[in-house]
């Protein structure tokens, strides 16, 4: 009974070291690709989606900024743009930010929306 218990415990101590060195290997690749991706002089504007495989891309190419049609099997150059014509942010991540709402925001709103219908039910059985 004893020697089941150890074994029973070692597994989950294996598991858990197990658990840790993927989550720390992941991040360090993850950052490792961020770093060795980002360039000083490419960056991503914006990118608008026409179909599940064809988008227009806004580049800014080291001081010029130009539109792209990226498709499935090409990519084409359309226009070249002038840096006066473009809505710029100041800060991109904070852009990204405001687009892409929390984890913790979208399940308070779910749970608003529950609590919402229950009401709503509780208010159709008395009537």
């Amino acid at each position: 009974m004893l020697d089941s218990i150890i074994k029973l415990v070692a597994a989950i101590v294996v598991f858990v070291f197990v658990l840790a060195v993927t989550y720390l290997t992941t991040r360090f690749i993850g950052n490792y690709q961020k770093q060795s991706i980002h360039g000083k002089n490419f960056d991503v504007i914006e990118t608008y989606r026409l179909s599940p495989n064809k988008y227009l891309q806004i580049l800014r190419v080291g001081a010029e900024y130009i539109v792209i049609a990226v498709c499935k099997d090409s990519v084409t150059m359309l226009c070249k743009l002038d840096e006066a014509g473009i809505e710029l942010t100041k800060d991109k991540d904070e852009k990204k930010s405001m687009s892409i709402p929390s984890f913790s925001d979208m399940f308070e709103q779910m749970k608003t929306m529950k609590q919402n219908e229950s009401k709503d039910e509780e208010n159709e059985g008395k009537n």
